[in-house]
């Protein structure tokens, strides 16, 4: 692994997040609007308590359900009834489901089709983008270099050091900008 590949957070596998759990990442990377894209290795919380936690100091912030996004032909832009409420206040999630429409989200701004990220940016505080590791799903490294930077969820205990390693590789050949990683689970 490469100096610059660096734990940045550990969770517990407590099925609450305790508060502060991802406030280093935090500080680092949504100081500003800002897109994240996590490249989760299974555990399903991570960017929901990341998103919590965002809600919590006062964010809007859009989950990007990349696997979904992935699925689709052609993807639209953003709109303000194509945006489902997440768990926490403040969160939302996208794209959304069919029939999971709503109609009180109150857009900032419109965009180009073209540009469905810089859409939610407009709209948001933070977009985290819920990427599955690059080797389940074809695409999804793509999606991650899209974002300002990248966070490996590496599951502990599950996700070997050969998957990382490989995993670092893929996402830099990719253009992923891979800032660390974040180590869930029990140690």
């Amino acid at each position: 692994m490469s100096r610059n590949y660096a734990i940045l957070e550990k969770s517990g596998s407590e099925a609450v997040t305790p508060a502060g759990v991802y406030s280093d990442l935090i500080r680092r990377f949504f100081q500003t609007p800002a897109a994240v894209a996590i490249v989760n290795h299974g555990d399903p919380h991570v960017c929901e308590d990341l998103a919590a936690e965002l809600a919590a100091a006062g964010k809007r912030v859009v989950i990007v359900l990349v696997k979904t996004l992935l699925r689709m032909k052609q993807v639209p832009v953003p709109h303000e009834p194509d945006y489902v409420p997440g768990g926490t206040e403040n969160v939302w999630l996208w794209p959304a489901p069919a029939g999971n429409h709503i109609s009180f989200f109150k857009s900032r701004g419109r965009s180009e089709p073209e540009k469905w990220l810089e859409a939610l940016r407009l709209n948001f505080d933070a977009v985290v983008m819920d990427c599955p590791a690059p080797g389940a799903v074809p695409g999804s490294a793509e999606i991650a270099a899209m974002a300002d930077s990248a966070i490996l969820a590496a599951v502990s205990g599950v996700t070997t050091k050969l998957q990382v390693r490989q995993d670092c590789q893929l996402l830099a050949s990719k253009g992923v900008k891979l800032a660390g990683s974040i180590l869930t689970g029990r140690r």
